[in-house]
C-alpha cells in the first residue's frame, strides 16, 4: 500500500474485523471495535485506517448464514453492535450484497443498521446487491437506503459487468449525478483494471447456499446437483451471473489464486487453460477450485467505461484490497498496482485524464468521502500526510502471473510528518492513526476520564498523566504518590474495561508482573529474623528435588553453591541472555517430563536443575525470574503454608492490604470483579493443555501466570503498591520488617566480580529485590529504589525516593511504538514533576488507609 503512495485504508466491505463474538473473539482477544481499534494503536501501524463495520458481521453474529430476516429483537441486536462501532470511532456501515448471506438481506434491514451510523454522523457505503444486469436498480436500492438511514452514500467499485450492461454506464453516472444534485452526500469509486476480483464460489446463484457454507460443500459433490448449477448459470439471469457476464466463455475467468494441491500452481491462468492443461473438462475445473475457495479475476468490464468513471468528481480509487501483511491475498494485480496504474497508465501514457484531477481525487475526494477532513490537502493545520513521486516513472509491475509485484516511482511517503516508505524500503516508522468518525466523543477517549480527588497542586502531574496517555493509547492506568507515610494522591485513568465501559478506580487490582520480587524478599527476610532461615544457606539445603536429566546430561555441582542470597540478588547463575528464561518455557519441560502442559514450578524446577547453569552462582547479576520461583518454595517449605497464604498474612495483612492476590493466566469465574482486563496485541500458541494447538492473546494464555508466583504473579492496585513501599520508609516502626533487615534490603551485594547490571550506570545496583541508583536530584549518596514490571498488556514502576516520596504506576497494557515500556518511559518525568510540587497536602490518609478520593 506505502508503495502506491496510499496513506490512508478504508477497512471493511460487509465484514469488518469487529465485532467479534465467541471462540473467534477469544483467539483474537477482543471482541468490539473499541477493543480492536485499542489493539492495533497498541500495536502501531504505518498509516491510518478508517474502518466500517460490516453488515455481514453482525448478521453472521446474531443470525448466522442462514437466509432469514430477523425478528425485533435479533435486528435492535444487530443495531446495538453497530452502535458500538460507531461510538468507538467507525464512519459507517458497510455492506457486500452479492455475498451470502448479505444478499439475503431485505432493504428495510440494511436501512435499519446503516439509520445508526446516520443518527452518528456517519455514512453508508456498499458493494451493491447487483453490478450488471441490475445495476441501475441497485444503485437505486443504494440511494434509498441512504435517505431512509438520513446518512451518506458511497458506492465501492463502481462497475458494469457484462458485455450486455457495458451501456449502462453512462445512467449509472446520471443517477449518482442526479441524487448528488438533490443534495444527497453520494460518492463512489474504481480501481483501474477491467477485470474484477471475486471468490469463484460467487458464479454459483447465492440462493444454493441459503442454509449456509458448509451444507452447500456436502451438497456439491453430487453430480446431478453440479449439473443443477450449470445449467442454471448457463441460461438464467435475474441474479449477478458472473458467468453471463463473462461471455459465457472459461477463457475470460483468470484465477488469481487455487488452493489445493492440484490447482494451487495455477495462479494467473484461466479456467480454460487450467482445464486443458489437466485434461479435463472446464466445468470439473470450475467445481473443484470453487469448493476449494479460488479466487477469480473476470474480465468483465471495457476501459472506456473505466475512463468515463474516473473523469467523476464524484469518483475517488481504491485497490478493493487490504494489506498483504505477508498474506497471500494478493491475488489480483489492484492489491500492489492500482494507484501507480492511474498515474502511470491513464494519466501519462493514455491521457485519459489530468494528473492535477487524478491526484485531487486520490486524496482529497477519497478524504472526504471517509470522513477524513483534515487529510488529503497540502495545508496548514492539516495532517502531514504526503508523498513524493515522479510522474515520468511511476507505474504498476503487477500481473495476473505475479500480483504481489511492487510498483516504482513512489519515492517518499510521509504520515502524520514521519517518513514511512523511502525509495522502495519501509524506514520501519509506525505513526499511522486510527482515524475515528464523527459519532466518536472525545470527551470519552481514555486520557479525559479520571476517578480520585485532584489536589490542586497536583494540576501538572495530572496533564502530564494525560497527555502521554493520548500520545502513547494507554487504555488505562492508576497512580498513587505518599509523603512520607501520607497517601497524597490515588487516582485512575481511562478504562478497566473498554468494551463495558467500567473506569479505572484507583483501588483496581493490577497485574503487578516483577513487583512481586520486593514482596517476596520481604517474605525472605521475615522468615530471616524469626530464624528460619539464613540468607546464606544454599537453596538445596531446604529445597530437594529429583533432577531430570536428559540423555547424556549430568548435574551441575554448581548447584550446591546457589544461596538465598543469591537468588534475591540475581546472582545465582542463570543468565536468560545467554540460554533462556525458565519461567516461559512451560511447554518445553511439560515435554521433557511427558506431562501435560503447562509446567508448574516442581516441574520447572525439576528441569533446571538437569540443566548447567550459565555462570559460577555469586558470579555476576543477571536479571532470573528462576531465582525467585526457587525462593517461594523456600517459603512454602519452611513455613508449612502455601505462599500465597504467608505473603497475604504476614506482608499485606498488617498493611491493611486486603485485596492483592495471586492471579490467574485466564479470565474466568475466579477472576475478581476489580481486576482490569488487559490489552496486547500479542498472540502466542497457547500453553495451556486444553487449547493444544490455538493462538491465543499472549497475556490470557500465552504463557502460565500461576507458575510465576514469587516473581511475577500478583495483582494489586497502585495504593497497595505505595502502601508496601512506604512500611519501609521509617526502619524504627516498620511493621514488616526490624531495621537491621530493612538496612539489609537496599545494601549494595558483596563480593560481586561485575557489578553493573544494566551496563550503563556503574553506580547501580540491585540489592534483595530492588534497583537502586543514584537520586537524580539528590545529595552525594541519596539512592532512589525501585523496582518495575512488565508482562504482555502490564507495565508497572513502583519507586521510593530519596526525600521520602513514593509513587506508583500501574498500566493494562504495556508498550506503543513511541514506547517499549510504559511505566518506564514516564518514571523519570513522573519523579521530575513529584520534585516541581510545592505545596504537598498536609493532611491525607495514612498508606493503611482504604479511603481513595471520589469521582471526577
Amino acid at each position: 500500500l506505502l508503495s502506491q503512495g496510499i496513506t490512508t485504508i478504508n477497512g471493511g466491505e460487509g465484514v469488518s474485523a469487529a465485532p467479534l463474538e465467541g471462540e473467534e473473539a477469544r483467539s483474537q482477544g477482543w471482541n468490539t471495535m473499541g477493543e480492536y481499534f485499542q489493539l492495533l494503536e497498541l500495536e502501531g501501524l504505518p498509516l491510518n485506517l478508517v474502518q466500517t463495520v460490516g453488515h455481514t458481521q453482525v448478521r453472521q453474529i446474531v443470525l448466522g448464514d442462514t437466509d432469514r430476516r430477523p425478528n425485533d429483537e435479533e435486528l435492535k441486536r444487530m443495531q446495538a453492535l453497530v452502535r458500538e462501532a460507531m461510538e468507538a470511532g467507525a464512519i459507517g456501515v458497510s455492506t457486500a450484497l452479492i455475498y451470502p448471506p448479505a444478499t439475503y438481506a431485505t432493504t428495510e434491514e440494511i436501512a435499519a443498521l446503516a439509520s445508526v451510523a446516520g443518527e452518528c454522523g456517519g455514512g453508508y457505503f456498499t458493494h451493491m446487491r447487483n453490478e450488471g444486469d441490475q445495476l441501475l436498480e441497485a444503485i437505486d436500492e443504494a440511494l434509498l437506503i441512504g435517505r431512509k438511514a438520513k446518512a451518506s452514500v458511497h458506492i465501492y467499485h463502481l462497475k458494469t459487468a457484462g458485455r450486455q450492461n457495458w451501456g449502462k454506464m453512462p445512467l449509472a453516472i446520471a443517477r449518482i449525478q442526479a441524487a448528488r444534485a438533490a443534495g444527497e452526500q453520494v460518492t463512489s469509486d474504481i480501481y483501474p483494471y477491467i477485470n474484477n476480483g471475486l471468490s469463484l464460489s460467487s458464479f454459483i446463484n447465492p440462493r444454493h447456499f441459503a442454509n449456509g457454507r458448509a451444507r452447500f460443500l456436502e451438497k456439491i459433490k453430487d453430480a446431478d446437483y453440479r449439473a443443477e448449477i450449470r445449467n442454471e448459470m448457463e441460461t438464467t439471469d435475474g441474479w449477478e451471473n458472473w458467468y453471463r457476464h463473462v461471455g459465457y466463455d472459461w477463457n475470460n475467468v483468470i484465477i488469481g489464486r487455487a488452493t489445493g494441491e492440484k490447482y494451487e500452481r495455477f495462479g494467473g491462468k484461466t479456467v480454460a487453460e487450467i482445464a486443458k492443461e489437466l485434461g479435463i473438462d472446464p466445468w470439473e475445473a470450475f467445481f473443484e477450485m470453487a469448493k476449494n475457495g479460488a479466487f477469480a479475476c473476470p474480465q468483465s468490464m471495457t476501459e472506456a467505461n473505466k475512463i468515463l468513471a474516473m473523469r467523476q468528481d464524484f469518483m475517488s480509487f481504491c485497490t478493493d484490497v487490504g494489506p498483504n501483511g505477508g498474506s497471500d491475498m494478493a491475488a489480483h494485480p489492484r492489491a500492489y498496482g492500482s494507484f501507480p496504474r492511474i498515474l502511470g497508465h491513464y494519466v501519462r501514457d493514455l491521457g485519459a485524464i489530468s494528473l492535477e484531477h487524478a491526484v485531487a481525487q486520490a486524496s482529497a475526494a477519497a478524504a472526504n468521502a471517509v470522513f477524513a477532513y483534515d487529510r488529503g490537502k497540502i495545508a496548514v493545520g492539516t495532517a502531514a500526510d504526503i508523498v513524493l513521486f515522479d510522474p515520468n516513472t511511476i507505474g504498476d509491475r503487477s500481473t495476473f502471473a505475479k500480483p504481489d509485484e511492487l510498483s516504482i516511482g513512489m519515492k517518499k511517503v510521509f504520515v502524520n510528518g514521519v517518513l514511512v516508505f523511502d525509495e522502495g524500503k519501509l524506514t520501519g516508522a509506525r505513526p499511522g492513526h486510527v482515524l475515528r468518525g464523527p459519532g466518536y466523543q472525545v470527551a470519552h477517549a481514555p486520557y479525559n476520564v479520571a476517578s480520585g480527588d485532584l489536589p490542586a497542586s497536583f494540576n501538572n502531574l495530572d496533564l502530564f498523566i494525560r497527555d502521554f496517555m493520548q500520545k502513547n493509547h494507554v487504555p488505562g492506568a492508576a497512580v498513587a504518590v505518599s509523603d512520607h507515610g501520607r497517601l497524597v494522591l490515588a487516582r485512575g485513568y481511562g478504562y478497566a474495561d473498554l468494551a463495558s465501559g467500567r473506569q479505572v478506580k484507583p483501588d483496581d487490582l493490577f497485574r503487578i508482573a516483577s513487583i512481586s520480587k520486593p514482596i517476596t524478599a520481604v517474605a525472605i527476610l521475615q522468615l530471616a529474623e524469626q530464624g528460619k532461615l539464613k540468607l546464606s544457606d544454599r537453596v538445596l539445603d531446604h529445597l530437594h528435588y529429583e533432577p531430570h536429566l536428559e540423555k547424556d546430561a549430568k548435574f551441575d555441582e554448581r548447584w550446591n553453591d546457589i544461596t538465598i542470597e543469591y537468588c534475591l540478588q540475581h546472582r545465582g547463575g542463570w543468565d536468560r541472555e545467554v540460554s533462556f528464561d525458565a519461567m516461559f518455557q512451560s511447554v518445553r519441560f511439560a515435554r521433557m517430563l511427558e506431562i501435560q502442559p503447562p509446567a508448574q514450578q516442581d516441574d520447572i524446577i525439576r528441569c533446571m536443575l538437569g540443566i548447567p547453569l550459565d555462570f559460577a552462582p555469586g558470579e555476576r547479576y543477571a536479571y532470573s525470574n528462576f531465582g525467585y520461583c526457587l525462593l517461594g518454595r523456600i517459603i512454602t517449605k519452611v513455613t508449612g503454608q502455601d505462599y500465597e497464604s504467608y505473603v497475604k498474612e504476614h506482608v499485606f495483612s498488617p498493611l491493611g492490604i486486603t485485596t492483592a492476590r495471586l492471579g490467574h493466566s485466564k479470565r474466568g469465574p475466579e477472576t475478581p470483579a476489580e481486576e482490569v482486563r488487559y490489552y496486547s496485541p500479542y498472540l502466542d500458541p497457547s500453553v495451556f493443555a486444553e487449547d493444544k494447538g490455538r493462538v491465543l492473546p499472549s497475556h490470557y494464555g500465552g504463557w502460565n501466570l500461576e507458575a510465576m508466583d514469587a516473581h511475577g504473579a500478583w495483582t494489586a492496585s497502585a495504593v497497595d503498591l505505595v502502601r508496601f513501599a512506604s512500611a519501609l520508609d521509617d526502619p524504627a516502626n516498620s511493621k514488616l520488617l526490624k531495621k537491621e533487615s530493612i538496612e539489609q534490603m537496599f545494601a549494595p551485594p558483596v563480593g560481586m566480580k561485575k557489578g553493573d547490571p544494566k551496563k550503563k550506570n556503574p553506580k547501580a545496583y540491585y540489592s534483595l529485590g530492588w534497583m537502586n541508583s543514584p537520586a537524580p536530584r539528590g545529595s552525594q549518596g541519596d539512592l532512589d529504589s525501585g523496582h518495575n514490571g512488565s508482562l504482555a498488556g502490564t507495565a508497572t514502576v513502583l519507586l521510593r525516593k530519596h526525600n521520602g516520596r513514593n509513587f506508583s504506576i500501574v498500566f493494562n497494557a504495556r508498550s506503543s511504538p513511541a514506547a517499549k515500556h510504559f511505566g518506564m518511559a514516564m518514571q523519570e518525568r513522573f519523579s521530575r514533576e513529584l520534585d516541581q510540587i510545592e505545596d504537598w497536602p498536609t493532611i491525607g490518609p495514612s498508606p493503611s488507609s482504604n479511603s481513595t478520593g471520589g469521582n471526577d
